[in-house]
């Protein structure tokens, strides 16, 4: 345990963790801040947002049709107040614009018209009119909740299966697809940045000792050959520590985007584009990228370390990294963690996907393992 100890605090040089700290910073700035600081993004979908929050307070995690009748007394009950508003400006009244059906009919050519929606849209930034537009967004998705659904599902040949979503009325949950859509942006972007860490950090496994002509004498101790297995584990527990760390920041700062409401919501909704061929919560969801990110980040830290014993060098070693990369970053922004399960890749490719990664580490890292006993014994 001692030497386990030791290899993974040579691992945590602080001279290589800075700089994988100050590349994290640069990472989140380019990649990241936009989706926490201007989450929700502009308006109606800042309106959008808070409606569905509203929505769940009153109605649960679903609206069936007897919600969406009340629902759509409430858009009236708005419009009202849009028409009062009208008829109290008189800009308003000179040019006939008196009802919330005349202010979306105006022309657009109208410079009278154009200047008093400029107004009331942007320089006043009147609420109920955005709100309204946001109310139609969700009207017109829930009445067409179906037709949607048969759309995006004619690629699919399984009529029961369809029809397992239809009767269990996912399409009822209430789950903006910015909320969504947001997370699958960060998600994404996190695992990616995982992945390049653990094998920044973890690559260094057998380089020190490489650069400093220990390799050889390690062979000349019982310890020493029993070494490479210490290394595979320190880099195990290395790579889980990374991960666990890098996860723990994001969701403590995802937490200030505030979508926990969301979270019993089911993924497959009518105000949602993305599809799941799993009936899952939207906290399941985010439970299975967690998952997916653990898995990538053992499989990046197992390949890691099995090429820095082969490299003497930093040079060469980052060489031989960079396809791994770019293979797990496409493979990780196509299905493995961005839209994980989506009806529209194959069911089961990103669980076949992951197993044939899995594997592949594996019978490497098993094969280095014996090629090492005998070296022993050479």
């Amino acid at each position: 345990m001692r030497i386990i100890l030791n290899e993974i605090k040579k691992l945590f040089d602080w001279k290589v963790v800075a700089l994988v700290l100050l590349l994290s910073f640069l990472f989140y700035q380019l990649f990241m801040d936009f989706e926490f600081s201007v989450f929700p993004n502009g308006r109606p979908t800042t309106d959008h947002y808070n409606i569905a929050k509203d929505m769940i307070a009153e109605y649960g995690q679903e609206m069936d049709e007897t919600e969406f009748e009340d629902f759509k007394l409430t858009y009236q009950e708005e419009v009202e107040k849009a028409n009062d508003y009208l008829q109290s400006r008189e800009d308003a009244v000179a040019i006939g614009i008196t009802t919330y059906e005349q202010f979306r009919a105006r022309d657009g050519h109208d410079e009278q018209a154009s200047k008093l929606s400029s107004n009331i849209m942007f320089e006043e930034g009147v609420d109920v009119f955005w709100e309204l537009q946001a109310r139609e967004s969700i009207i017109e998705r829930y009445a067409n909740k179906k037709e949607d659904f048969s759309r995006s599902t004619a690629h699919i040949n399984s009529e029961a299966w369809k029809q397992t979503i239809i009767d269990g009325k996912y399409h009822h949950s209430i789950l903006p697809g910015l909320v969504t859509d947001n997370y699958n942006n960060l998600i994404k972007m996190v695992a990616i940045w995982v992945v390049i860490s653990v094998m920044i950090i973890v690559g260094r496994v057998f380089i020190v000792d490489q650069k400093n002509n220990v390799m050889l004498l390690q062979y000349t101790s019982k310890t020493g050959r029993l070494i490479f297995r210490k290394k595979v584990i320190a880099a195990v527990i290395t790579t889980l520590l990374i991960t666990t760390a890098y996860l723990a920041a994001f969701f403590a700062m995802y937490r200030t985007n505030e979508t926990s409401d969301f979270f019993q919501s089911k993924v497959w909704s009518f105000d949602n584009s993305y599809q799941s061929w799993f009936n899952l919560t939207f906290l399941q969801y985010i439970i299975l990228t967690v998952i997916g990110i653990y898995l990538l980040a053992l499989i990046s830290g197992v390949l890691s370390t099995i090429l820095s014993r082969y490299m003497s060098a930093y040079i060469t070693l980052i060489g031989s990294q960079v396809p791994i990369v770019v293979i797990l970053v496409y493979l990780i922004g196509e299905y493995l963690i961005y839209n994980i399960a989506s009806i529209h890749d194959p069911k089961l490719l990103p669980f076949i996907t992951y197993t044939i990664l899995i594997a592949f580490a594996f019978f490497w890292l098993n094969y280095r393992i014996r090629r090492e006993k005998r070296l022993d014994i050479l």
